[in-house]
C-alpha cells in the first residue's frame, strides 16, 4: 500500500501542469507577504514617513510604550488629553469652530484610537475619526460597560431575516462574559500582518485544484482505467491510494506554503505581541482567545476548507472524464460562492451562506459577528458547525468518490 501511494504522489508531482501550479503558487505567496510587509508606513514627521520593517519598529516602539494594561483610568485620560487638545486648536483657530479630528495626534496610535472610535459606535456601523471628539470622557468613558451594552444591543435587535433566540442570547453573554478584562494592551501589527499571511494561502485553492483534478479523470484520458481497475489491486487497494496521496499532497503542499507564508513575517517581523487578546481588533468579540490562538484556530478551519476542496476535486474527477472540467467545477463551486448574496428575509439561507468556504476563510472579521445555530435546547457556534459540517461532507466526498470512479467504469 505504501508503494501504492508513493507512486501516486510521484504522478501527481511529476506532471508539468502540476509542478508549475505548484510553483506559481509558492511564488504568489512569497511576493504577497514582501508587498505587504513593504507597504506598511509610519510618520516620523509631518511630512515625513518610513515603510515596511522600520515602520513596524516605530509603531511598536510608541504603541508599546503607551501601557501594558487598557485600564478604564488609562483609557479615560488618553481621550481626554485628545479631547483637551483638539479643544484648544478648536479654540486659537479663526475663526473658532468645533473640533474635528487632528491626524498628527492620531497617526502614531492609530490602532488605540481605532479601537476607541470603533467601540462607541453601534455594532453595526463603521466609525470615523471625527467620532473621537465627541465620545463624553468628563466623568470616564466606562469602556467594559459600553462593550456589554454593545453586545446587548446587537442580540436584542430586531432582524428582518430572523432574531437570536433565548438559547442563543444567553450562550453568547455567556460567552462574551468570560473574556478577560481589562485587555492587555501591546502593539498587534506584527500578529495583524501575520494573521493576513494566513488568509494569503486562499491562492493554493487554484493550485490544489489543479494538481488533483486529473487523479482520476486522467485515467478516463489516458484509456488506462480500465487496464488499472482489473489488475489484482485495482480496485481493493489503488483507489484508497489515490485518495490518500491526494490527501497526502494537499496537506503536504499547504504546510510547506503556510510555513513560507508565516515564516517570512516571523523572519522579518519578529513574533511579538502573540499573547495579546484578540478583543484588540474588535472589543466585541467573545472568545477568550489570544491572537496566537486565533491565528492557529484560522489555520486549521483552512486546512479543512482544503481538505474539503481535495474531496470534492477527487469526487468530480472520478465522475468527469475531462480534467479541465474538474478545475470548472471546482472553481464555480469555491469561488463562485463569492458572487452569491446573503438574504434580507431568509434565516436558513444566511447561515448556510456563512458556512461557504470562501466566507470563512479568514476569520478576523467571522469572529465578531455571533452566528450560531440553535439545534433544540441547544446552541452550536459557528466555529463548531464549520468543523462538524466540513468534516460531515468530507468523509461524503471520500465515500462516494471510490463508488462512482467503479460505477463509471463498469459503464464504459
Amino acid at each position: 500500500m505504501k508503494e501504492l501511494i508513493g507512486y501516486e504522489i510521484k504522478k501527481i508531482l511529476m506532471r508539468r501542469v502540476n509542478r508549475i501550479a505548484m510553483l506559481f503558487g509558492l511564488i504568489l505567496i512569497i511576493f504577497s507577504n514582501l508587498a505587504l510587509i513593504h507597504s506598511e508606513s509610519f510618520p516620523v514627521s509631518d511630512t515625513e514617513y518610513c515603510t515596511g520593517r522600520e515602520a513596524f519598529q516605530k509603531q511598536a516602539e510608541a504603541e508599546n510604550a503607551l501601557t501594558t494594561q487598557l485600564s478604564e483610568e488609562f483609557l479615560t485620560g488618553f481621550l481626554q488629553d485628545y479631547q483637551q487638545i483638539l479643544q484648544k486648536e478648536a479654540e486659537s483657530s479663526t475663526p473658532a469652530k468645533s473640533p474635528a479630528y487632528d491626524w498628527s495626534l492620531i497617526a502614531p496610535y492609530a490602532n488605540l484610537f481605532s479601537l476607541i472610535a470603533n467601540h462607541y459606535r453601534e455594532w453595526n456601523d463603521s466609525f470615523a475619526w471625527e467620532d473621537l471628539g465627541q465620545i463624553p470622557a468628563e466623568h470616564g468613558i466606562h469602556f467594559y460597560e459600553r462593550r456589554l451594552e454593545k453586545i446587548d444591543t446587537m442580540l436584542e435587535s430586531d432582524y428582518t431575516y430572523g432574531n437570536y433566540s433565548e438559547a442563543e442570547k444567553a450562550y453568547w453573554r455567556s460567552k462574551a462574559g468570560n473574556v478577560s478584562i481589562p485587555f492587555a494592551w501591546g502593539n498587534r501589527d506584527v500578529w495583524n500582518r501575520i494573521w493576513d499571511s494566513i488568509g494569503l494561502l486562499i491562492w493554493l485553492l487554484f493550485v490544489i485544484s489543479i494538481c488533483t483534478a486529473s487523479v482520476f479523470s486522467g485515467e478516463y484520458q489516458e484509456h488506462t482505467d480500465a487496464l488499472l481497475l482489473s489488475a489484482r489491486h485495482g480496485k481493493g487497494k489503488l483507489i484508497p491510494a489515490k485518495i490518500a496521496a491526494s490527501f497526502l499532497f494537499t496537506f503536504a503542499y499547504t504546510g510547506l506554503c503556510s510555513i513560507v507564508s508565516i515564516g517570512i513575517n516571523v523572519c522579518l517581523l519578529g513574533i511579538h505581541g502573540w499573547n495579546l487578546p484578540i478583543q484588540l481588533f474588535n472589543t466585541i468579540i467573545p472568545y477568550d482567545w489570544n491572537v496566537l490562538q486565533a491565528c492557529t484556530v484560522n489555520l486549521l478551519v483552512i486546512f479543512l476548507i482544503f481538505a474539503l476542496l481535495t474531496g470534492v476535486s477527487l469526487l468530480l474527477s472520478a465522475i468527469c472524464k475531462s480534467s479541465l472540467a474538474v478545475l470548472a467545477l471546482d472553481v464555480l463551486l469555491f469561488y463562485g460562492t463569492l458572487f452569491l448574496p446573503s438574504s434580507k428575509t431568509s434565516w436558513l439561507w444566511n447561515h448556510i451562506f456563512c458556512l461557504l468556504p470562501l466566507h470563512c476563510f479568514n476569520l478576523k472579521d467571522l469572529l465578531k459577528m455571533y452566528i450560531s445555530y440553535p439545534v433544540g435546547g441547544m446552541v452550536i457556534s459557528y466555529l463548531d458547525m464549520v468543523f462538524i459540517s466540513y468534516t460531515l461532507l468530507l468523509l461524503l466526498c471520500i465515500l462516494c468518490t471510490g463508488k462512482f470512479f467503479r460505477t463509471h467504469q463498469a459503464g464504459g
